[in-house]
């Protein structure tokens, strides 16, 4: 697949990026374990109301919640499925258990486990070997594919090892902290395997705090985890992450979190939550409009520079 992009066509509206990515039925990684999730993308998916996705992450909050819960996921791959310390993922309990709002298939493996795949998929390889899965109950039970895993012998050293097959996705959505006019894109703090879930899939779509200057990025490459060519669309999303945390620009809003974990303990209260956040605004920037300015304000990270680093040669 051709993955290079002309420059100026790459930044994009949210709306622009779900409707020419994002397909009914499409195989869709979500990025983010805890931090930077791509809120802005996800709330604009299920704005345009997709349907039959099947959702990739090693780990499943409020992000899958959504989701689910909006009918726009019906088969899952991943592990860990909850609001953390917030509790369960009361959309997701009412999918599996009662078929609220459609029945759901997943597909379980452990955090790790899915990491593995995503590196064999990001490297060309049919599966990966590792001993994460063995002694363990969820090689046992497969529900989207025949064979889930494998087990077999080291021919080297005679132990055993368990393959895990490849985790392909159709589309990437990831939230960074900025990226240039290419997509040459800069993350900081936990990176998680966002990474390799973006390199596993066909197409990324770069959700970012700001575009930047070239020479800003050049100047610090260490940062950057995507080069430009593997990034085909970009979109602008300050606090697109909302409500989650993006190290360097904001802090999680634990007081919308609360908010989400009360209302869908019921239907009724996530239909309102989806009239209220989503279906009843019209784009993120509406979002941050209703979230207010002095909220987003209180939210905003405070400096705390490091040592300087000489870049000069």
């Amino acid at each position: 697949m051709n993955r290079i992009r002309k420059v100026s066509s790459k930044i994009i509206s949210e709306q622009e990026a779900v409707e020419t990515f994002v397909k009914d039925g499409t195989r869709l990684r979500s990025g983010g374990i805890a931090v930077r999730k791509p809120f802005a993308l996800l709330n604009e998916v299920v704005r345009q109301r997709k349907k039959d996705i099947t959702l990739l992450l090693s780990g499943f909050t409020e992000d899958g919640d959504i989701l689910v819960g909006a009918g726009v996921v019906n088969k899952l791959e991943g592990s860990y499925f909850g609001l953390e310390a917030l509790g369960l993922a009361h959309n997701y309990r009412r999918a599996y258990e009662q078929g609220i709002p459609q029945k759901i298939l997943i597909e379980e493996y452990s955090n790790f486990g899915m990491t593995m795949r995503f590196m064999a998929a990001a490297m060309g390889l049919p599966f990966m070997p590792t001993k994460t899965h063995l002694g363990s109950d969820l090689v046992k039970y497969n529900v989207l594919r025949e064979k889930k895993a494998h087990v077999l012998e080291d021919p080297f050293t005679g132990e055993k090892v368990m393959l895990l097959p490849a985790c392909h996705a159709d589309v990437a959505l990831v939230h960074a902290q900025r990226c240039d006019a290419d997509g040459n894109l800069q993350v900081w703090g936990q990176i998680g395997d966002d990474e390799w879930g973006c390199r596993a899939a066909k197409v990324v779509v770069a959700e970012v705090e700001e575009v930047v200057d070239e020479s800003i990025i050049r100047r610090d490459p260490n940062r950057t985890i995507l080069p430009g060519f593997m990034v085909d669309a970009i979109v602008i999303a300050p606090f697109g992450s909302h409500p989650y945390q993006c190290q360097g620009y904001y802090d999680l809003d634990l007081e919308f979190r609360k908010m989400y974990a009360s209302m869908t303990k019921t239907r009724e209260g996530f239909l309102q939550y989806l009239e209220d956040w989503i279906y009843g605004v019209d784009s993120h920037q509406e979002y941050l409009k209703k979230l207010g300015s002095e909220r987003l304000e209180r939210l905003k990270a405070k400096p705390y520079f490091s040592e300087p680093v000489n870049y000069g040669y």
